[in-house]
Order: C-alpha cells, then structure tokens, then sequence
C-alpha cells in the first residue's frame, strides 16, 4: 500500500518523504487471531460454566468484547519505515512518528496481551520522558504470537541501516 494513496489524509507525509522507496512495513496488524482467540475461550468457559450457573460469565463476557472491540478498532494498525524516520498507520492514517535523527536505541516490545509495538528511546536529557531513559511505544499493533524470525531480522535491519542502537526486550 502507498501512503500517496489518498492525498486528502496524507499529503503531510508524501511532501516530508521527498524522493524514494516506498515504506517497509516492520509489523502489521493481525486482528484475526485476537477476535478468534477469545471468542473460543468464551465457548470453552460457556460450556464449563453451563454446570454452574450463568452468572459466572459476567466477566468473560466483558473481557471478550473488550479484546474483540479493541482489535477491531486496530485492526489496519501497521509500523513503516522510510528513508525519514518511522511512520504510524493507524485508523486508515499514516503519520510521522519519529526521524532518524531523533531515535537514540530502540526494540521490539510486548505492551500487553496479543500487542507487540516498537520501544523507541529518543535523544535527550537523561530526565526527559519520554527519553533515553524512558522509552515511548510507537506503532501499537495485534500480533498474536511474537513476529518470526524474518520479521524480527526485518526491523533490525532497518534499524541498525539508520544508526540506531538495538536494545533487547525485557523477559
């Protein structure tokens, strides 16, 4: 996909791209596992829970639609890169997020549950938040299992191409 695709929303974009590749897309949602998942946990739970009584199933109701909302709600979430810096797409809109230039280290991260985005420490004064210190996530997305291989080499690539240091996720 171009981000030139619709003048209307990303002109802001294409004017600061100038001259070059298209974007590399690093990850990008999968939001079908995180609406499938749970709603075949909801089915084992209701099954269980038929011996019990339906009270039980308050919270598994609400924990289901809230994984199933909120995947539909990122479900076209993707994090690119060009030759400037990284790219958001999220609810049909790609926006610059961080250049090059600004990005200190950065890393794959596991903000929660079926999530995986990009841990970007940016330049600046050891107390700045976010900063080199305190990482800020970008580029949020549903990724049911941690990226493959490849894609983990992708964004390394990519990062390591641009001078910027990779740090490990936590365990």
């Amino acid at each position: 996909m171009s981000i030139d695709a619709d003048p209307g929303t990303n002109a802001h974009v294409a004017e600061e791209r100038g001259p070059g590749a298209e974007p590399v897309v690093l990850f990008a949602s999968r939001w079908w596992p995180a609406v499938l998942v749970p709603l075949g946990l909801l089915t084992l739970i209701v099954v269980l829970s038929l011996r019990g009584g339906f009270a039980s199933l308050i919270a598994p109701l609400g924990m289901t639609a809230a994984t199933v909302v909120s995947a539909w709600r990122h479900r076209d979430g993707a994090l690119l890169a060009d030759d400037i810096g990284l790219l958001v797409r999220h609810r049909g809109t790609v926006t610059r997020s961080y250049r090059w230039s600004e990005i200190h280290q950065a890393g794959i991260a596991r903000p929660g549950f079926g999530r995986l985005a990009l841990a970007v420490y940016p330049n600046g004064g050891r107390w700045d938040v976010p900063g080199p210190n305190n990482a800020v996530l970008v580029g949020q997305v549903w990724l049911w299992r941690q990226p493959e291989s490849a894609g983990r080499k992708r964004v390394e690539a990519v990062l390591r191409a641009h001078g910027v240091q990779i740090v490990e996720p936590l365990p």
